[in-house]
């Protein structure tokens, strides 16, 4: 049983690579170049890009299960590809906005839905997996950080920041035992976080004083899109952070109910990703 990860270059993707390889799983790492691929010995990559359905088949031969990314370009050849090849089930990296009631409307909510509504339809089963915010979203802070500051809009809005190992170690037990098909999963860390708490937590394993500094909503958004953000995003993201001032993110035990594993605190976060922030 061969399982393809796509996008093993991301953060998310590589832990997955490791999770599967840790696993005994026989994997298949594919980025749009697989020279650039850095994956444990053993592993065998291929390029393959959603948007050049020409290097699909080739990824998806001898594939029996897919970890996939949200992307809506090229959604339709990827499931046809699949379904050619004879995959059986497909992990997708879907978003906890497709979930939310108070941003189901929102762009980012509808281009992952357009992905998940395509495997949904499809002949083979579907997991997705909703994450919330992303810890590694802080590696957004490096810059501010190096100068002794932590710049943020809505500092004390509460997040369930999940790390990626987390999705990661989901992803492959679903991926390696084939177990909820056609179920969403909401998956978020152990705790609704501040990002004002989440600076205290840096400077403490970083071992230097942070500030926190509060940005307007607009000077935020600025930032964001200079970060490579696309445009729609940031009014999206704040308005979220603003909804989250007042009320915490959900908390699930969904890490521990597929992995048995309690999931991975913030603080365990910032010590792996420590050398990051040098």
């Amino acid at each position: 049983m061969t399982i393809l990860v796509t996008g093993a270059r991301g953060n998310v993707g590589r832990a997955v690579v490791d999770a599967l390889v840790s696993a005994g799983q026989d994997v298949r790492a594919s980025s749009r170049d697989a020279a650039a691929l850095d994956v444990p010995a053993g592993v065998a990559t291929v390029s393959a890009d959603l948007e050049s359905p020409e290097t699909l088949d080739a990824a998806l031969n001898g594939v029996s299960s897919v970890f996939l990314y949200t992307q809506r370009q090229g959604i339709e050849g990827f499931v046809k590809a699949a379904e050619a090849a004879g995959v059986r089930h497909v992990v997708l990296l879907s978003s906890g906005a497709t979930l939310e009631p108070e941003s189901a409307r929102s762009r980012i909510a509808q281009l992952h839905r357009v992905v998940e509504e395509a495997l949904i339809a499809a002949s083979f089963g579907e997991t997705l997996l909703n994450p919330g915010a992303f810890a590694t979203n802080t590696l957004g802070w490096r810059a501010d950080i190096a100068d002794g500051v932590v710049r943020t809009a809505y500092p004390d809005s509460r997040i369930g920041a999940i790390h990626e190992r987390d999705i990661a170690d989901v992803a492959a037990k679903i991926l390696a035992d084939g177990s909820h098909v056609g179920t969403a999963l909401r998956l978020s860390g152990p705790e609704a976080i501040s990002f004002r708490e989440q600076a205290g937590v840096l400077a403490d394993v970083l071992g230097r004083p942070l500030r926190v500094e509060e940005l307007t909503a607009e000077q935020a958004a600025a930032r964001m899109v200079a970060l490579g953000w696309p445009p729609e995003a940031p009014p999206e993201i704040l308005r979220a952070w603003a909804r989250t001032s007042r009320e915490p993110s959900a908390v699930t035990d969904v890490v521990h109910d597929v992995t048995g594993n309690a999931p991975r605190t913030f603080r365990q976060w910032a010590e792996h990703h420590r050398a990051d922030f040098a």
